[in-house]
């Protein structure tokens, strides 16, 4: 007879040691976790009445060995010296439980672990497999692709290295027609990127109105604005003007607005919530621009649906921008619309081009969600570095393409495989 005490972090590695170690004959007689791993005592040939008297237990009392007795026996490898006095460890609360029932049960409960442990393994090998079968069938639409029309298939990765996202590629390639000249490999998709871009006019400088920045943290809503009242200040009066900030999360928003306000000569309002919004555009009420510099809050923040249903009351009287920055990330940008599309969105201020590294994550981002590029911004200069994006459509891909003659980004063959592949099998 021989007993083993077996330690593994989970029930599919320690059955599996018993099975080397013992063979399909080996006996469970306890299994318990212990911290993060699993322990299983295992027994070959074992006899429980030779054990019991070798522990001083009457055969006749039939009180199960706990997991504590048969880790001891296991460790010391040998029967312990008989002793007059029933060890206090075998008391246990299973003492009524029959040995062979409570063995059946240990049996079935190591039966599911291994079902368990079995399907999860089988799984996870089916996930593998199928990772594996779709990276290589994409490598192999990739390079028949690209055989069967290599001028498309540099389109391609000319649009990936400027940053535009696969299902925005497909937009674009889906617009060009036949691509047999060199000279076509970037005239023919930059126009048609440039064509994909929404942009819309908008009167703000003109007719005036009563309108609101809203978007993520740290975009440069507050300097965007100090921008648009310096531009309006010179086409007609700065009386015409009022400030409001609604800004009661960041320290010292009031007074960064305020020292934007006093160069142009205006007055800023502040309006901390709902009600004080309310009393604020009731005191503006005969300015003909308005503006309102909201605060930045992440997409994820749990008070920003509140925070939007608020601001969504004044809706029939304010218009609302959502302002983004080039240098966000595809995934950020794309949260960031989701979440601030609560309320009516006049469009969308493009902010730090200057700064940003590539341009095809917010390119990506105005196409697939339609969102319009009212205004762009390239620098920190007030009111110079803002632009109408209705004029700038084609100036903004260029930029793209600035961007991407300066960073010279490189994407290797396996990434255009896994995220290309379809691009070009629907066009090759």
């Amino acid at each position: 007879m021989k007993i083993k005490r077996y330690l593994d972090k989970d029930m599919r590695r320690v059955l599996r040691r018993v099975r080397e170690d013992q063979g399909p004959d080996a006996v469970i007689l306890s299994n318990r976790r212990i911290d993060d791993r699993i322990e299983v005592i295992a027994a070959i040939d074992y006899d429980e009445a030779l054990v019991r008297r070798a522990l001083g237990i009457d055969p006749d009392v039939k009180a199960a060995l706990d997991g504590d007795t048969l880790a001891k026996i296991a460790d010391d490898d040998a029967m312990p010296p008989r002793t007059d006095t029933v060890p206090d460890v075998v008391a246990t609360d299973l003492a009524v439980q029959p040995v062979a029932e409570q063995r059946a049960a240990q049996t079935i409960d190591v039966q599911e672990d291994i079902g368990r442990e079995a399907f999860r393994e089988v799984q996870e090998e089916i996930t593998s497999l199928r990772n594996l079968l779709e990276t290589q069938l994409s490598g192999l639409v990739w390079k028949d692709a690209a055989l069967r029309s290599p001028q498309r298939a540099q389109v391609i990765s000319n649009l990936a290295r400027i940053g535009i996202a696969p299902d925005v590629a497909t937009i674009v390639v889906n617009r060009l027609g036949p691509i047999d000249a060199v000279k076509s490999l970037w005239h023919g998709p930059l126009k048609a990127l440039a064509q994909c871009i929404p942009v819309r006019h908008s009167d703000l400088l003109d007719s005036g109105g009563i309108f609101a920045l809203i978007g993520p943290t740290g975009v440069g809503k507050t300097t965007t604005i100090a921008k648009i009242a310096a531009r309006y200040a010179l086409q007609h009066w700065h009386d015409d003007i009022a400030l409001i900030s609604a800004d009661a999360y960041r320290i010292g928003a009031c007074e960064h607005l305020t020292a934007f306000a006093n160069i142009i000569g205006a007055k800023v309002h502040p309006a901390g919530t709902s009600a004080e919004l309310a009393d604020a555009l009731d005191r503006v009420r005969g300015k003909r621009l308005v503006l309102i510099d909201t605060e930045g809050r992440s997409p994820r923040d749990r008070e920003l649906a509140d925070r939007l249903a608020a601001y969504g009351r004044h809706k029939d009287r304010v218009r609302f921008f959502l302002a983004l920055s080039a240098t966000a990330q595809e995934a950020g940008l794309d949260e960031a619309v989701r979440m601030f599309n609560r309320v009516p969105l006049e469009g969308c201020i493009v902010t730090k081009i200057d700064e940003a590294a590539q341009l095809g994550c917010i390119l990506s981002t105005l196409i697939r969600h339609d969102l319009p590029a009212v205004w762009l911004t390239d620098g920190q200069r007030i009111p110079e570095d803002f632009h109408a994006a209705e004029r700038k459509r084609l100036w903004f891909v260029n930029q793209a393409v600035e961007c991407l003659e300066m960073s010279n980004p490189q994407i290797d063959e396996t990434t255009m495989a896994e995220r290309y592949a379809p691009v070009s099998a629907g066009n090759a």
